[in-house]
């Protein structure tokens, strides 16, 4: 029986090679073993240099200081993880920087932010909106930002380049639609805020690291996993 099968892998790559290029048998054969083109960075952060990554929310988008932690920790760590940047600031220490010194009037330069700390570099997010309904019925969470990263000694932006829109470069996070019970107790509005902000993470470290295209090789899930 293990011959059997075994002899089968050279007859369908011979077939493989001897139809015709029209016939387009290779390219979906390594489609399905290797999977698609990666998605490449869009910026390469400089490794060397010790990153902070703050998230600004002057909208108040989130409706917890704890989501903003949650996220600047979860991208600080994934860039580290991935040996993206060699030192990471924890973002909860620019939260808590920004909380004692800025007021509505006074605003601190996101350079000023990073020395603070002792960074080199600051991954700034600034938030848009954090929903777990976008049009207030359907149930499908959503988070917007901008994010840039700025060269705290040369005092300028890093990415996006010049010429892109000085906002920053925009991230959406979404996860896929949800029953009306993933609603329905405060508890469970939590988790999928948690979630969201966890699917944010992921999104905004994904600007900085080649990475499979969305959807290839995972599940469309609507369960509460995100």
């Amino acid at each position: 029986m293990t011959m059997r099968r075994c002899s089968l892998v050279p007859a369908f790559l011979a077939v493989a090679l001897l139809a015709p290029a029209g016939c387009n048998i290779i390219t979906p054969a390594l489609y399905v073993a290797q999977g698609p083109p990666k998605t490449p960075a869009e910026f390469t952060l400089p490794k060397d240099r010790k990153t902070v990554v703050f998230v600004d929310d002057r909208r108040s988008a989130m409706s917890r200081l704890q989501l903003r932690a949650v996220l600047a920790d979860d991208i600080g760590q994934s860039l580290k993880s991935l040996e993206l940047v060699d030192e990471v600031v924890s973002g909860r220490e620019l939260i808590a920087y920004v909380r004692r010194n800025e007021s509505a009037t006074k605003r601190i330069a996101i350079e000023d932010l990073g020395r603070a700390v002792n960074a080199d570099v600051v991954v700034y997010v600034e938030m848009e909106a954090f929903v777990l309904s976008p049009d207030g019925a359907t149930p499908k969470p959503t988070a917007m930002a901008r994010v840039k990263v700025i060269d705290v000694k040369e005092e300028k932006r890093l990415f996006p380049p010049d010429g892109a829109d000085p906002a920053g470069y925009p991230v959406v996070a979404d996860m896929n639609a949800l029953g009306n019970e993933a609603y329905r107790t405060s508890a469970s509005r939590r988790r999928l805020e948690d979630l969201l902000a966890k699917r944010l993470a992921l999104k905004i470290t994904q600007l900085f690291h080649e990475h499979d295209p969305k959807g290839f090789g995972q599940g469309v899930t609507t369960s509460m996993e995100g």
